[in-house]
């Protein structure tokens, strides 16, 4: 593989290696996209807190928002991310 591939990759799984982020993540994949309010909701977590993590996402360029008047919608940009969330439903059971 190539190391800048292999490189990318690396900071990806450090970013995704947080439990609350592999929630939003997870939840993102499945509704295709939510604003932080329903994304609050859904991983039962503080709004500051969920803020900052989708800061740091954004920032890796594993997810994307749209602004939609007062209202911010978050999804799944990086094919990596869906990739990893699929290994993982396939070989951890719930």
């Amino acid at each position: 593989m190539p190391l800048d591939y292999v490189t990318r990759m690396s900071e990806a799984i450090k970013v995704i290696g947080h439990a609350q982020r592999i929630q939003i993540l997870e939840h993102l994949d499945l509704t295709g996209e939510a604003t932080v309010t329903q994304i609050v909701e859904a991983v039962d977590g503080s709004q500051g807190a969920i803020s900052q993590h989708l800061g740091k996402m954004r920032a890796a360029g594993l997810i994307t928002c749209r602004r939609d008047n007062k209202h911010v919608y978050y999804r799944v940009q990086a094919e990596s991310v869906r990739t990893i969330l699929n290994c993982m439903r396939k070989n951890c059971p719930a």
